[in-house]
Protein backbone atom coordinates (compact mmCIF):
# COMPACT_ATOMS: atom_id res chain seq x y z
CA UNK A 1 0.00 0.00 0.00
CA UNK A 2 1.46 3.62 -0.87
CA UNK A 3 1.72 6.05 1.31
CA UNK A 4 -1.69 8.13 -0.62
CA UNK A 5 -3.73 5.02 0.56
CA UNK A 6 -2.84 5.45 4.81
CA UNK A 7 -5.69 6.89 6.09
CA UNK A 8 -5.62 9.72 8.76
CA UNK A 9 -1.99 9.59 9.08
CA UNK A 10 -0.77 13.09 7.22
CA UNK A 11 1.79 14.61 9.56
CA UNK A 12 3.39 11.27 9.86
CA UNK A 13 3.45 10.36 6.18
CA UNK A 14 4.35 14.58 5.59
CA UNK A 15 7.63 13.21 8.75
CA UNK A 16 8.72 10.55 6.87
CA UNK A 17 8.57 11.84 3.27
CA UNK A 18 10.41 15.09 4.59
CA UNK A 19 13.25 12.55 5.44
CA UNK A 20 13.27 10.75 2.80
CA UNK A 21 13.74 13.78 0.29
CA UNK A 22 16.24 15.17 2.49
CA UNK A 23 17.89 11.91 2.74
CA UNK A 24 18.37 12.25 6.64
CA UNK A 25 16.45 9.16 7.56
CA UNK A 26 17.55 8.04 11.38
CA UNK A 27 18.17 4.49 11.63
CA UNK A 28 15.75 3.74 14.08
CA UNK A 29 12.18 4.66 14.03
CA UNK A 30 9.76 3.59 16.81
CA UNK A 31 6.26 3.78 15.23
CA UNK A 32 3.65 4.45 18.41
CA UNK A 33 0.05 4.48 18.72
CA UNK A 34 -2.73 2.54 19.40
CA UNK A 35 -3.99 -0.82 18.12
CA UNK A 36 -4.93 -0.99 14.42
CA UNK A 37 -4.29 2.61 13.20
CA UNK A 38 -1.44 1.65 10.57
CA UNK A 39 1.57 1.34 12.19
CA UNK A 40 2.82 -1.63 10.06
CA UNK A 41 0.95 -0.42 7.28
CA UNK A 42 2.79 2.90 6.78
CA UNK A 43 5.83 0.89 7.94
CA UNK A 44 5.69 -1.24 4.80
CA UNK A 45 4.61 1.42 2.90
CA UNK A 46 7.76 3.50 3.96
CA UNK A 47 9.80 0.60 3.41
CA UNK A 48 8.94 0.42 -0.43
CA UNK A 49 9.57 3.91 -0.62
CA UNK A 50 12.81 3.31 1.00
CA UNK A 51 13.28 0.58 -1.46
CA UNK A 52 12.65 2.73 -4.78
CA UNK A 53 8.85 1.77 -5.10
CA UNK A 54 9.78 0.02 -8.20
CA UNK A 55 7.31 -2.80 -9.21
CA UNK A 56 9.62 -5.64 -8.55
CA UNK A 57 10.18 -4.71 -5.18
CA UNK A 58 6.72 -4.03 -3.89
CA UNK A 59 5.78 -7.31 -5.38
CA UNK A 60 7.88 -8.56 -2.99
CA UNK A 61 7.49 -6.60 0.08
CA UNK A 62 3.33 -7.11 -0.54
CA UNK A 63 4.22 -10.96 -0.78
CA UNK A 64 6.47 -11.21 2.26
CA UNK A 65 9.24 -12.31 0.25
CA UNK A 66 11.70 -9.41 0.00
CA UNK A 67 15.30 -10.63 0.65
CA UNK A 68 15.86 -7.19 2.65
CA UNK A 69 13.45 -6.93 4.91
CA UNK A 70 12.64 -8.98 8.12
CA UNK A 71 9.49 -8.64 10.12
CA UNK A 72 9.74 -10.12 13.36
CA UNK A 73 6.72 -10.62 15.09
CA UNK A 74 6.36 -12.31 19.13
CA UNK A 75 6.36 -15.77 19.55
CA UNK A 76 3.08 -16.24 21.54
CA UNK A 77 2.93 -13.02 23.83
CA UNK A 78 6.59 -12.65 23.71
CA UNK A 79 9.37 -11.46 21.77
CA UNK A 80 12.43 -13.63 22.58
CA UNK A 81 15.90 -13.44 22.02
CA UNK A 82 16.37 -16.84 19.67
CA UNK A 83 14.21 -14.66 17.38
CA UNK A 84 17.13 -12.19 16.79
CA UNK A 85 19.94 -14.60 17.84
CA UNK A 86 20.94 -18.01 16.84
CA UNK A 87 19.90 -20.15 19.93
CA UNK A 88 20.16 -23.81 20.08
CA UNK A 89 17.18 -25.86 18.93
CA UNK A 90 15.34 -22.49 17.06
CA UNK A 91 15.88 -21.14 13.65
CA UNK A 92 18.76 -18.89 12.80
CA UNK A 93 17.77 -15.36 14.45
CA UNK A 94 16.97 -12.72 12.19
CA UNK A 95 19.60 -10.44 13.10
CA UNK A 96 22.21 -12.94 12.27
CA UNK A 97 22.56 -10.98 8.68
CA UNK A 98 22.92 -7.71 10.22
CA UNK A 99 26.50 -7.74 9.53
CA UNK A 100 25.79 -8.04 5.42
CA UNK A 101 25.26 -6.00 2.82
CA UNK A 102 21.30 -5.72 1.57
CA UNK A 103 21.33 -8.18 -1.45
CA UNK A 104 18.49 -6.07 -3.91
CA UNK A 105 18.13 -2.81 -2.05
CA UNK A 106 19.68 0.26 -0.58
CA UNK A 107 18.87 -0.61 3.10
CA UNK A 108 17.85 -3.98 4.73
CA UNK A 109 15.11 -3.86 6.60
CA UNK A 110 14.40 -4.90 10.57
CA UNK A 111 10.78 -4.28 11.39
CA UNK A 112 9.58 -5.74 14.76
CA UNK A 113 5.99 -5.39 14.68
CA UNK A 114 4.80 -5.40 18.32
CA UNK A 115 8.18 -3.88 19.98
CA UNK A 116 6.23 -3.79 23.87
CA UNK A 117 6.36 -7.83 24.06
CA UNK A 118 10.28 -7.77 23.97
CA UNK A 119 11.68 -8.94 27.68
CA UNK A 120 14.50 -8.01 29.55
CA UNK A 121 16.65 -10.10 27.52
CA UNK A 122 15.55 -9.76 23.61
CA UNK A 123 15.23 -5.68 24.36
CA UNK A 124 19.06 -5.26 25.78
CA UNK A 125 20.08 -7.88 22.85
CA UNK A 126 18.53 -5.78 20.40
CA UNK A 127 20.13 -2.78 22.07
CA UNK A 128 23.59 -3.68 21.32
CA UNK A 129 22.13 -3.38 17.43
CA UNK A 130 20.65 0.16 18.06
CA UNK A 131 23.84 1.68 19.12
CA UNK A 132 25.83 0.51 16.29
CA UNK A 133 24.26 -0.41 13.39
CA UNK A 134 26.12 -0.78 9.53
CA UNK A 135 24.95 2.25 7.67
CA UNK A 136 23.03 0.05 5.35
CA UNK A 137 20.50 -1.01 8.44
CA UNK A 138 17.02 0.19 9.02
CA UNK A 139 15.33 -1.00 11.89
CA UNK A 140 11.72 0.24 12.72
CA UNK A 141 9.85 -0.96 15.75
CA UNK A 142 5.88 -0.42 16.29
CA UNK A 143 4.88 -0.72 20.08
CA UNK A 144 1.54 0.98 21.56
CA UNK A 145 3.01 3.76 23.55
CA UNK A 146 6.63 5.14 24.10
CA UNK A 147 6.25 3.81 27.81
CA UNK A 148 5.62 0.46 26.29
CA UNK A 149 8.98 0.36 26.08
CA UNK A 150 12.33 -0.09 27.47
CA UNK A 151 14.39 3.35 28.11
CA UNK A 152 17.14 2.34 26.93
CA UNK A 153 15.92 0.91 23.31
CA UNK A 154 13.46 4.49 23.75
CA UNK A 155 16.90 6.63 23.76
CA UNK A 156 17.86 5.00 20.28
CA UNK A 157 14.69 5.70 18.21
CA UNK A 158 13.05 8.85 16.60
CA UNK A 159 9.32 8.39 17.68
CA UNK A 160 6.83 8.83 15.11
CA UNK A 161 3.37 8.83 16.59
CA UNK A 162 0.49 7.69 15.22
CA UNK A 163 -2.97 8.81 16.17
CA UNK A 164 -6.66 7.84 16.17
CA UNK A 165 -8.60 8.22 12.59
CA UNK A 166 -11.82 10.35 12.33
CA UNK A 167 -14.85 8.30 12.22
CA UNK A 168 -15.66 10.30 9.31
CA UNK A 169 -12.32 9.53 6.92
CA UNK A 170 -12.65 5.66 8.22
CA UNK A 171 -16.60 5.66 7.07
CA UNK A 172 -15.67 7.55 3.92
CA UNK A 173 -12.82 4.86 3.03
CA UNK A 174 -15.67 1.84 3.86
CA UNK A 175 -18.20 3.25 1.64
CA UNK A 176 -15.89 3.89 -1.40
CA UNK A 177 -14.99 -0.45 -0.99
CA UNK A 178 -19.07 -0.58 -1.11
CA UNK A 179 -18.89 -2.30 2.53
CA UNK A 180 -22.20 -2.75 3.91
CA UNK A 181 -22.99 -0.79 7.40
CA UNK A 182 -20.45 1.76 7.16
CA UNK A 183 -21.23 4.06 9.43
CA UNK A 184 -21.81 1.13 12.56
CA UNK A 185 -18.62 -0.16 11.53
CA UNK A 186 -16.74 3.15 11.63
CA UNK A 187 -18.25 3.81 14.98
CA UNK A 188 -17.11 0.73 16.82
CA UNK A 189 -14.00 0.76 15.05
CA UNK A 190 -12.57 3.68 17.36
CA UNK A 191 -10.42 5.36 15.37
CA UNK A 192 -8.43 2.58 14.10
CA UNK A 193 -9.08 1.43 9.80
CA UNK A 194 -7.42 -1.82 10.48
CA UNK A 195 -10.51 -3.03 12.94
CA UNK A 196 -13.05 -1.43 10.44
CA UNK A 197 -11.75 -3.48 8.08
CA UNK A 198 -11.50 -6.83 9.76
CA UNK A 199 -15.00 -6.56 11.57
CA UNK A 200 -16.35 -6.31 7.79
CA UNK A 201 -13.85 -8.75 6.29
CA UNK A 202 -14.40 -11.59 9.02
CA UNK A 203 -18.37 -10.18 9.71
CA UNK A 204 -18.05 -10.98 13.70
CA UNK A 205 -19.51 -7.43 14.43
CA UNK A 206 -22.86 -8.61 11.98
CA UNK A 207 -23.19 -11.58 13.68
CA UNK A 208 -23.35 -10.82 17.01
CA UNK A 209 -24.97 -7.61 17.20
CA UNK A 210 -28.54 -7.80 16.83
CA UNK A 211 -28.57 -10.18 19.34
CA UNK A 212 -26.31 -8.26 21.97
CA UNK A 213 -28.98 -4.76 21.08
CA UNK A 214 -31.49 -7.26 22.00
CA UNK A 215 -30.08 -8.33 25.03
CA UNK A 216 -28.98 -4.76 25.71
CA UNK A 217 -32.98 -3.84 25.10
CA UNK A 218 -33.82 -6.37 27.95
CA UNK A 219 -31.16 -5.24 30.17
CA UNK A 220 -33.33 -2.02 30.71
CA UNK A 221 -37.07 -3.71 30.89
CA UNK A 222 -35.70 -6.28 33.58
CA UNK A 223 -35.34 -5.99 37.48
CA UNK A 224 -32.03 -6.53 38.86
CA UNK A 225 -32.45 -9.77 40.23
CA UNK A 226 -32.70 -10.79 35.95
CA UNK A 227 -29.06 -9.61 35.60
CA UNK A 228 -27.88 -13.58 36.67
CA UNK A 229 -29.70 -14.69 33.98
CA UNK A 230 -28.70 -11.99 31.37
CA UNK A 231 -25.07 -12.34 32.51
CA UNK A 232 -25.10 -16.19 31.61
CA UNK A 233 -26.77 -15.05 28.24
CA UNK A 234 -24.25 -12.08 27.63
CA UNK A 235 -21.84 -14.83 28.03
CA UNK A 236 -23.17 -17.53 25.76
CA UNK A 237 -23.39 -14.70 23.10
CA UNK A 238 -19.32 -13.56 23.55
CA UNK A 239 -18.48 -17.16 23.83
CA UNK A 240 -16.13 -18.30 21.12
CA UNK A 241 -16.27 -21.75 19.39
CA UNK A 242 -15.17 -24.70 20.73
CA UNK A 243 -10.99 -24.73 21.12
CA UNK A 244 -9.56 -28.14 19.96
CA UNK A 245 -7.36 -30.36 22.08
CA UNK A 246 -4.16 -28.56 22.99
CA UNK A 247 -5.78 -25.25 22.37
CA UNK A 248 -7.02 -24.29 25.49
CA UNK A 249 -4.63 -20.78 25.36
CA UNK A 250 -5.77 -19.55 22.29
CA UNK A 251 -9.59 -20.23 23.32
CA UNK A 252 -9.15 -18.21 26.19
CA UNK A 253 -8.00 -15.35 23.89
CA UNK A 254 -10.15 -15.64 21.80
CA UNK A 255 -12.99 -15.66 24.65
CA UNK A 256 -11.66 -12.06 25.54
CA UNK A 257 -11.54 -10.88 22.16
CA UNK A 258 -14.99 -11.42 21.58
CA UNK A 259 -16.11 -10.41 24.80
CA UNK A 260 -14.75 -7.36 24.49
CA UNK A 261 -16.53 -6.91 21.10
CA UNK A 262 -19.62 -7.57 23.19
CA UNK A 263 -18.98 -4.58 25.24
CA UNK A 264 -18.37 -2.14 22.48
CA UNK A 265 -21.58 -2.76 20.88
CA UNK A 266 -22.91 -2.17 24.79
CA UNK A 267 -21.16 0.88 25.06
CA UNK A 268 -22.29 1.65 21.71
CA UNK A 269 -25.78 1.40 22.62
CA UNK A 270 -25.53 2.84 26.13
CA UNK A 271 -24.04 5.75 24.17
CA UNK A 272 -27.35 5.88 22.02
CA UNK A 273 -29.69 6.17 25.07
CA UNK A 274 -27.35 8.86 26.53
CA UNK A 275 -28.07 10.86 23.59
CA UNK A 276 -31.55 10.17 23.51
CA UNK A 277 -31.91 11.13 27.32
CA UNK A 278 -29.89 14.21 26.64
CA UNK A 279 -30.99 15.50 23.20
CA UNK A 280 -34.71 14.47 23.35
CA UNK A 281 -36.17 11.30 21.01
CA UNK A 282 -34.72 12.88 17.84
CA UNK A 283 -31.38 12.72 18.64
CA UNK A 284 -28.99 11.01 16.26
CA UNK A 285 -28.05 7.91 17.11
CA UNK A 286 -25.66 4.71 15.94
CA UNK A 287 -28.52 2.38 15.73
CA UNK A 288 -30.72 3.87 13.73
CA UNK A 289 -33.26 0.95 13.02
CA UNK A 290 -33.19 0.50 16.70
CA UNK A 291 -34.54 3.65 17.37
CA UNK A 292 -37.86 2.74 19.02
CA UNK A 293 -36.24 0.59 21.05
CA UNK A 294 -33.72 2.73 22.14
CA UNK A 295 -36.33 5.54 22.99
CA UNK A 296 -38.15 2.61 25.44
CA UNK A 297 -34.78 1.66 27.09
CA UNK A 298 -33.66 5.32 27.75
CA UNK A 299 -36.73 6.01 29.44
CA UNK A 300 -36.30 3.98 32.16
CA UNK A 301 -32.88 5.98 33.34
CA UNK A 302 -31.66 8.96 34.49
CA UNK A 303 -28.85 10.67 31.95
CA UNK A 304 -26.25 10.35 35.28
CA UNK A 305 -27.50 6.71 35.46
CA UNK A 306 -26.40 5.95 31.74
CA UNK A 307 -23.32 8.37 32.28
CA UNK A 308 -22.34 5.86 35.07
CA UNK A 309 -23.46 2.91 32.71
CA UNK A 310 -20.63 3.88 30.47
CA UNK A 311 -18.19 4.54 32.34
CA UNK A 312 -18.83 0.90 33.98
CA UNK A 313 -18.74 -0.49 30.78
CA UNK A 314 -15.44 0.97 30.38
CA UNK A 315 -13.79 -0.27 32.69
CA UNK A 316 -14.73 -3.49 32.38
CA UNK A 317 -13.37 -3.41 28.94
CA UNK A 318 -10.21 -2.34 30.38
CA UNK A 319 -9.65 -4.81 32.93
CA UNK A 320 -11.25 -7.78 30.49
CA UNK A 321 -8.01 -9.80 30.74
CA UNK A 322 -8.10 -9.48 34.93
CA UNK A 323 -11.40 -10.82 35.16
CA UNK A 324 -10.40 -14.56 36.11
CA UNK A 325 -14.26 -15.83 37.05
CA UNK A 326 -15.94 -14.89 34.21
CA UNK A 327 -19.20 -15.52 35.88
CA UNK A 328 -18.90 -13.02 38.61
CA UNK A 329 -17.66 -10.47 36.79
CA UNK A 330 -20.52 -10.45 34.35
CA UNK A 331 -23.37 -10.86 36.67
CA UNK A 332 -21.76 -7.70 38.69
CA UNK A 333 -21.48 -5.97 35.16
CA UNK A 334 -25.59 -6.73 34.54
CA UNK A 335 -26.18 -5.29 38.01
CA UNK A 336 -25.03 -2.17 37.32
CA UNK A 337 -26.45 -1.62 33.91
CA UNK A 338 -29.75 -2.71 35.29
CA UNK A 339 -31.90 0.89 36.03
CA UNK A 340 -32.55 1.69 39.61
Amino acid sequence: MPFSEILGQEPVIATLKAALERDAVPQAYLFVGPESVGKTTTALAFVRALFGNTPVHNKRIAENQHPDLTRIAPDGELTRIWQLWNRPGHPTGALENLSFAPINAPRRVYLFERAETFNEESANSLLKALEEPPRYVQFILCAPSVTSVLPTVLSRCQVVRFSAVPRETIQKALTARDIPDAATLAAYAEGAPGRAFRLAETGELQDQRGQLLDLAHRVALSPPIAAFRLAEDLRKLAAPPKAKKGEEDAEEKSSRGDMGRALDVLAAWYGDLLQLSLRGPDAPLLHTDRRTQAREAASKYRPEQLAQCLETLFAFRRHLARNANAQLATEALLMKLAPR
